[in-house]
């Protein structure tokens, strides 16, 4: 809701405004786990062993390089 109000989107003393942004809210992250459950169902087949070590290892040179980044920010 920090998102919401740094937005400038306010509900307060509105009762009814609020119940649909919080269902507007659980009904779009609903929608975004069924997607996304239903395109990892469909390539999970297509995906090999040698496939997901390849993607473990992209996302942990970019997870070190977020960190680098953090670190020489930081500095």
């Amino acid at each position: 809701m920090g998102i919401f109000a740094g937005l400038g989107v306010g509900v307060s003393g509105d009762y009814l405004a609020a119940a649909v942004l919080v269902a507007g809210v659980f009904a779009g992250s609903a929608l975004w786990w069924f997607v996304l459950s239903a395109a990892v169902d469909r390539v999970r087949e297509r995906v090999t062993p040698a496939v997901l070590r390849r993607v473990n290892q992209l996302a942990g040179v970019v997870i070190v390089g977020f960190g680098v980044a953090a670190l020489w920010s930081g500095l």
